[in-house]
């Protein structure tokens, strides 16, 4: 049973690997590093401390893409009370009448040092890119440190953070915008177990630019509720909100998703 468990999570993930390098094909070197290092992580899947997630669904779209849209997602991590690592990426995809309406790569790195403490720092770096979104790139380099509120171990926790973060941006079509943004990240996060089965999870940022406080902002919101179906696989349902106070000419500055998919971990 152990042999065929480690197949299986071998199998699932070169598949994840795949659909990577399809992706990455136009994409920069960030994402390159990206997929080398989630390629070098899994690897180690088999070590009690990493832990190896894909994801497969659906999205209903509502603002600058308003349809349907195909999901991926994976990543792996490592829980360790020392140093803990997660890399993960996020792909949506559609299309109408042989027309691309919706195309969105997302990746990130996280590295969270004593992440078991009150306290605890962490750096973290995101990638994204969406032309509907008015994105051709963005990149967004965080370092900051985590307060623990509450926890009860496998029932719930509670946290806050604060971060230093800089974006790099390069839009879609030409804007008068900043390409370099310099913002404070300020996040709270939940997670609640609310039943043998079920658990919630949400997570509110509020990043307001240095330069202009009130005036350029961003504000995201993402909830989760989960429904274990077997040791290895939970039935997920999200709901995500993004408010840019300053976007381009021509793009929404409100986008809503609800995510409904299942969620392989091993």
């Amino acid at each position: 049973m152990c042999i065929f468990a480690h197949r299986n999570r071998r199998f699932f993930y070169f598949i994840s690997v795949y659909v990577l390098i399809i992706f990455l094909s136009r994409m920069n070197r960030f994402l390159t590093i990206i997929a080398s290092l989630l390629l070098l992580s899994g690897v180690a899947t088999a070590q009690k401390k990493w832990d190896f997630k894909l994801g497969l669904g659906g999205a209903l779209n509502c603002g600058n893409v308003s349809n349907m849209s195909l999901t991926n997602n994976g990543g792996v991590e490592r829980n360790d009370s020392t140093l803990a690592f997660d890399a993960h990426y996020n792909i949506l995809y559609s299309r109408e009448k042989e027309i691309e309406t919706n195309r969105e790569f997302g990746a990130g790195l996280k590295f969270d040092v004593f992440q078991y403490d009150r306290f605890s720092p962490f750096f973290a770096a995101e990638y994204l890119t969406n032309h509907f979104k008015g994105y051709d790139s963005k990149l967004s380099l965080l370092v900051g440190a985590k307060y623990r509120i509450y926890t009860l171990p496998s029932v719930c926790d509670y946290s806050i953070s604060a971060a230093y973060v800089c974006d790099f941006v390069d839009y879609y079509q030409a804007t008068t915008l900043d390409t370099r943004v310099d913002r404070l990240s300020l996040r709270a996060k939940i997670k609640q177990k609310i039943g043998p089965a079920v658990s919630i999870k949400h997570t509110t940022f509020y990043q307001p630019s240095f330069k202009d406080f009130s005036g350029d902002y961003i504000i995201t919101s993402v909830t989760t509720l989960s429904t274990q179906i077997s040791r290895v696989v939970s039935f997920d349902v999200s709901f995500d909100y993004e408010y840019r106070s300053l976007v381009p000419e021509g793009t929404n500055r409100e986008d809503i998703r609800t995510t409904v998919g299942l969620t392989m971990k091993f």
